[in-house]
């Protein structure tokens, strides 16, 4: 039934459509997520994060990445396809075979409709669930004791600033840590004077090792150690040896932040008149539409002559998507600051997404006056 519909033409435009939108897609997420995990691995390897989070945060980030890339990805891919069909003389060809532009719409449509489909869930639904584990994930990591993120044959600086620890090895399981030194400073008001004083805290231990009580507390282990403690510049510092002594080391107890726009579920947004929210609404339903017009605009922007090459148009159509993604971005900016109306919302922003639409249609009908006499003459015939 599908056969008979749809007739080879528009299977060998759609295929070639698909192929290159996912191609594009690749190309980009793979630029994307290589910077995105560089960072991440420094981020790691320095202490910030533990490396048991990074690839929970990569997923999280590739998920994101995915949706904000398919607008561009697709409009991108049908204006490739589209050049290479002309670059080829293949458009000149099916041309004289009777097929126009607007007979190249359905399989662009084909291809273009399940994608805005597609992503319209994916917005609505899946995107505010994800920045929500996101932000969960992120809370959780900060909650996480310092210990976590103890890396051997450096310098480990503890986030508020107060501790310095390092340790030459650890084991694989990073419970047993060799040759640790600690240097803690704790800062207190004397009752007379009113003044800070300063006092250093050195542990320096061959063994250290991880310990946690019955009830869930975080506590470093010094085995075979010494401690130094004194104000600096004195001449009493306290010196002690021992064999075994324990620091208790606190989680990090973070609030939980106000959820973001982002992390709200569309439902609410829906039935909710707060400006930020209605904001974030049109965003999202910003996003499947523009996918669905810069297809159709990419079709008409398409067009080139075998010696300009597929990729003439390729810095045009990068800057026209770069002005409308920022309209989008000043129109959300807008709304949340009730500038313009709410029902009138980003929609201006689409508004002038069809004028380039018709724009480039009639420029490539030969201008407005040749589609005007064209007109008229299928209205005398």
């Amino acid at each position: 039934m599908l056969k008979r519909y749809f007739t080879i033409i528009d299977r060998y435009v759609s295929k070639e459509l698909l192929l290159t939108w996912l191609a594009v897609t690749l190309v980009l997420m793979l630029i994307l997520l290589s910077g995105t995990l560089a960072r991440l691995l420094g981020k790691a390897a320095d202490g910030s994060i533990p490396g048991d989070a990074v690839w929970s945060l990569m997923a999280f980030t590739s998920a994101r990445y995915l949706i904000l890339l398919i607008p561009l990805s697709l409009y991108l891919g049908v204006l490739l396809s589209f050049s290479r069909l002309y670059k080829d003389n293949e458009m000149a060809a099916m041309g004289a075979c009777g097929i126009g532009l607007m007979r190249l719409y359905r399989p662009l449509l084909m291809v273009a409709i399940p994608a805005a489909g597609i992503l319209m869930y994916l917005t609505l639904y899946l995107m505010p669930w994800v920045a929500k584990q996101a932000d969960s994930l992120k809370i959780e990591i900060e909650n996480r004791s310092e210990l976590t993120g103890l890396a051997a044959g450096r310098f480990n600086e503890s986030k508020k600033g107060d501790a310095i620890m390092f340790l030459q090895s650890q084991s694989d399981d990073k419970t047993y840590m060799n040759n640790v030194f600690m240097h803690q400073t704790d800062k207190t008001r004397q009752k007379q004077s009113g003044q800070l004083e300063t006092r250093d805290n050195v542990e320096s231990a061959d063994l250290a090792r991880r310990y946690r009580d019955e009830q869930g507390r975080n506590f470093i282990l010094f085995e075979n150690g010494q401690s130094y403690e004194g104000i600096p510049g004195q001449s009493d510092f306290r010196i002690t040896q021992y064999e075994k002594k324990g620091i208790y080391l606190p989680d990090q107890q973070v609030q939980q932040k106000a959820g973001r726009k982002n992390t709200i579920d569309t439902k609410t947004l829906w039935q909710s008149d707060r400006a930020d929210y209605r904001a974030e609404l049109h965003w999202r339903l910003s996003l499947p539409i523009g996918t669905l017009l810069l297809a159709i605009l990419a079709l008409p922007l398409s067009y080139t002559t075998p010696r300009k090459g597929r990729y003439s148009k390729l810095a045009l159509a990068i800057l026209i998507y770069l002005i409308y993604s920022n309209l989008l971005g000043i129109g959300q900016t807008w709304v949340e600051k009730q500038k313009v109306p709410s029902w009138l919302g980003i929609w201006w922003v689409h508004g002038f997404a069809i004028i380039l639409i018709l724009y480039w249609w009639a420029k490539r009908a030969g201008g407005i006056k040749q589609l005007l006499m064209s007109h008229r003459r299928v209205r005398e015939a």
